[in-house]
């Protein structure tokens, strides 16, 4: 998790003091996401009922490095519920939620799949995770708004089914999969890779990259000479975070006929969740087909 900048401190200061001063009644139709990623699983289950916005919408956003301004803390007042990855990903949004007495209205996906601080941040790159997140939505929004219960559970029976034609294609393709290595740019793919059985050959390389931190000097070489002599099957790229050893290590793999996949850590706006990850699986599955 990259470092936040010191100056993020006054800005928190600003929004608490935006939340104190906006408690005001509203018409709570909105559910509002950090990520763009979470829009689909959520909006399948509350269908019409609700609004579903996310906060970072751009695949040209860093979320590691985002800062929330006063209207995003104004959004997060005024939803029925606040969806965050958690994990230290998004902490921004829990003091926005304290500052407006929100926090029994945030949906923390990181704490429903009992996992802690430290654990790798890219959950919903596990299909089986996001299913979780959806039930989840339905057993709140079953709370909140009891009369449409029986809606809620067929929407989320019906997404339920559909994330799970994902899951079986990433059952059948563990069986081409299972044992190889991969490097990556950064442990985003982690949750997807361990489904399919794939190892990730450079973690140190990788948490350096996420920290924002040089990676040593014997990780770079290792890299280097592995991608030199095709110790692994594919190379992947977060194509949301560039640097100069990223780029070199990216020339090396077109140099040296490494195949590369590039996966994006939030959505582009055109796609929803089962579409991006559905294009996720298929890149993989292309590259074992050459």
């Amino acid at each position: 998790m990259r470092k936040r900048k010191v100056f993020l401190f006054v800005l928190f200061s600003l929004l608490i003091f935006i939340g104190g001063c906006s408690q005001k009644p509203t018409s709570q139709k909105i559910i509002t996401t950090t990520v763009n990623t979470y829009i689909e699983p959520i909006k399948s289950v509350v269908g019409n009922k609700y609004e579903v916005k996310s906060i970072i919408k751009s695949v040209n956003v860093d979320p590691h490095s985002f800062s929330p301004s006063s209207n995003d803390a104004k959004l997060i007042a005024d939803s029925r519920l606040i969806v965050s990855s958690g994990l230290g990903y998004d902490d921004w949004v829990e003091k926005i939620v304290t500052a407006n007495s929100q926090n029994k209205n945030l949906i923390d996906f990181g704490n429903i799949l009992g996992k802690k601080d430290g654990a790798n941040e890219h959950i919903w790159f596990s299909v089986k995770n996001v299913q979780r997140l959806s039930y989840n939505v339905y057993q709140r929004m079953a709370k909140v708004d009891p009369k449409n219960k029986a809606y809620y559970q067929a929407n989320f029976k019906k997404y339920d089914l559909k994330l799970d034609s994902l899951i079986q294609r990433e059952r059948a393709l563990k069986k081409y999969t299972n044992g190889k290595k991969a490097y990556v740019t950064e442990p985003l793919p982690y949750y997807l890779l361990n489904n399919l059985g794939v190892t990730i050959a450079n973690p140190h390389f990788a948490k350096a990259i996420e920290d924002d931190t040089d990676p040593s000097i014997d990780d770079v070489k290792n890299m280097e000479n592995g991608l030199k002599h095709h110790e692994v099957s594919f190379l992947v790229v977060n194509k949301q975070v560039t640097s100069g050893i990223i780029t070199k290590m990216t020339s090396l793999a077109k140099k040296y006929h490494v195949p590369i996949v590039y996966f994006t850590e939030t959505l582009p706006s055109d796609l929803g969740y089962y579409d991006w990850m559905n294009g996720n699986i298929t890149q993989i599955e292309r590259i074992l087909e050459k």
